[in-house]
């Protein structure tokens, strides 16, 4: 497997769970330190906090891309495989829409933010390079979702459980 496929296949699994092992331990040291030790150390909260976010928008476009979203699933259920296709499509192009206009808005407040050079109170880290995730993650979820337009036309998505970890298995 190559190390695009690789990368396009594992990305948001493998940074989650690195931001959650890294939140989980430096809190672990924080309960310890404060109570063991009776030493606060602030700043291992305040990433926490930063990591927390970052890992919440990496999250939902990990969700995007296994398709695990909340969405209506009545028109694929009463309607004939090509009509909800269709609205799926319908539905999937204004979740990239959506996506899009939160990206360029989340933009201009990450540089709005630079600009003014604000920084966090305890790690003195820029605020901008916290708030980045959000044009980050909306436009890694909009990328998820046309990836998963163009499975669904595809027909990917009407494999089987078994047919993909078969499938997978194949190609690694």
């Amino acid at each position: 497997m190559s190390l695009l496929k690789r990368i396009d296949r594992n990305f948001e699994e493998v940074l989650c769970v690195v931001l959650f092992s890294i939140m989980v331990i430096l809190t672990f040291i924080q309960v310890l330190s404060r109570f063991v030790f009776n030493i606060s150390l602030g700043w291992s909260e305040e990433i926490s906090r930063f990591m927390f976010v970052w890992l919440v928008y990496l999250s939902a476009a990990m969700a995007a891309k296994h398709r695990r979203h909340i969405r209506v699933e009545l028109i694929d259920q009463f309607l004939p495989r090509r009509f909800s296709k269709w609205a799926g499509l319908v539905s999937d192009l204004l979740w990239i829409t959506y996506a899009l206009f939160v990206s360029f808005f989340g933009w201009n407040v990450a540089m709005m933010i630079m600009g003014h050079g604000q920084l966090s109170p305890a790690v003195q880290l820029p605020m901008g390079w916290i708030y980045m995730i959000i044009p980050f993650g909306y436009v890694l979820i909009a990328f998820r979702v046309a990836q998963g337009i163009v499975a669904r036309f595809r027909g990917e998505d009407e494999l089987t459980e078994e047919e993909k970890l078969r499938k997978a298995i194949e190609e690694g």
